[in-house]
């Protein structure tokens, strides 16, 4: 009767986040799921407190994500660097949209894949509807890189945090892994795009009549503070780690300068708190607590049997890994694919399971709407600028690009976990 009951509201918990009944925000469907494992004594008091505490680092640096990503709106960042992408381009259609995808795999790697998502997607559907050309090509661009381009860094995907957090990796160590699959990954996945969108691109396109890049800043000292506090944040996450100050102080810490340069320049005041998305966090406690009564039933017990009957083999494990966490991903998100993922690895398994389950939690929603929230963010971007695309569109692109991705980069992976021992 408990498994039965853990299984019913994970099954529910995970209905209602997707399906959004009377557009319901996705924190109630966790909220009420973690209450009642905690009702129904699937998950105590103290194993509820306990995983919040061990989340409480990756919630933190969340909160300062979230701000600087605001902050740079404000100073007219990303539209900047959106025009630079179209200009640089010089009236071709190929070369803008390589810009295009360079663009969103860059905002995802420094500002995590929630950014590209939320601030970037409808920026480069407005450019691009202005220069009336095909925005299929540069939407699943954007949807695509989003996850795509999250490997690299710790901090530009949620589900890597929590890795980081759970295995105790480096900052400098998880760059240095993550690069190679990362290169791989971001190439195949252009490579296959433009052989796909080869008939959507145009060879030229009118220049457009864009403002100049300097233009869209509306305060030019305050958006040099912010490129400043930006470089500063990214440089301080490699250099903390070396002596011990966690991301998400770094995080904050950017956030507080940058906080004090806009009050003083008078650009930012404390209603810009406002436009922060709250509910992402009583969301990602109660899939702690939700997730946390799936692992009591001891369904780690299986992946770590999975994992270990793929064989000895490091690419096995790697690739078995990778695929698993994709497919998992796909069908109940890839956030609490990755938190049970995490709680299933922890113990007896390889570090080429453990980064692969990782890959496969990054790369695999790319088939399914419901494989990410970025995903379901760039689809609901796309419905406000007239692109009517639905699941079936994502899945008929993805079934030909992500399994390819998630091979070649756990290929990737391998080898860069057998260089970097």
């Amino acid at each position: 009767m408990p498994v039965f009951l853990v299984v019913l509201i994970f099954a529910l918990t995970l209905s209602v986040i997707f399906i959004r009944p009377k557009g319901l925000n996705e924190a109630w469907a966790t909220v009420v799921g973690g209450s009642l494992m905690l009702a129904l004594r699937l998950v105590t008091p103290m194993e509820a407190l306990q995983t919040v505490l061990q989340g409480a680092s990756v919630l933190l640096f969340l909160l300062g994500l979230l701000i600087l990503s605001e902050l740079l709106r404000v100073s007219g960042f990303f539209e900047w660097a959106a025009v630079h992408a179209a200009r640089a381009a010089g009236g071709d259609g190929r070369a803008l949209y390589r810009n295009v995808f360079l663009l969103g795999a860059l905002t995802t790697a420094c500002l995590s894949l929630d950014t590209t998502a939320v601030i970037l997607t409808p920026i480069v559907l407005s450019f691009v509807g202005r220069l009336k050309l095909n925005t299929l090509p540069f939407l699943m661009a954007c949807g695509f890189v989003a996850n795509t381009g999250s490997l690299l860094l710790p901090i530009s995907n949620l589900t890597n945090l929590l890795f980081v957090s759970a295995f105790h990796w480096s900052f400098p160590r998880f760059v240095l892994i993550m690069a190679m699959p990362q290169a791989v990954a971001l190439l195949v996945n252009y490579k296959l795009f433009r052989l796909l969108f080869r008939r959507d691109l145009p060879e030229r396109f009118a220049g457009g009549d864009f403002p100049g890049p300097s233009e869209l800043v509306p305060d030019q000292p305050y958006f040099r503070g912010a490129v400043c506090v930006l470089a500063f944040v990214l440089v301080g996450y490699f250099v903390g780690s070396l002596v011990g100050v966690q991301p998400y102080i770094v995080t904050l810490a950017g956030c507080a300068a940058l906080l004090l340069w806009g009050s003083w320049r008078k650009r930012v005041t404390v209603g810009i708190l406002r436009d922060i998305s709250w509910p992402i966090f009583p969301f990602v406690i109660g899939l702690f607590i939700v997730v946390k009564g799936v692992e009591n039933t001891g369904v780690g017990q299986l992946v770590r049997g999975a994992v270990q009957t793929s064989g000895h083999s490091a690419l096995a494990q790697t690739i078995t890994a990778a695929i698993g966490a994709g497919i998992g991903s796909n069908i109940v998100n890839n956030i609490p694919m990755a938190l049970l993922a995490i709680s299933s690895l922890k113990a007896g398994t390889s570090q080429y399971a453990q980064y692969g389950a990782l890959l496969g939690c990054n790369l695999g929603p790319n088939l399914t709407v419901a494989g990410s929230l970025a995903t379901m963010l760039v689809i609901t971007s796309a419905r406000k600028y007239g692109e009517n695309v639905g699941a079936r569109d994502l899945f008929a692109v993805g079934l030909r690009v992500t399994p390819v991705v998630t091979l070649a980069a756990a290929i990737g992976l391998y080898l860069s976990l057998l260089i970097f021992k």
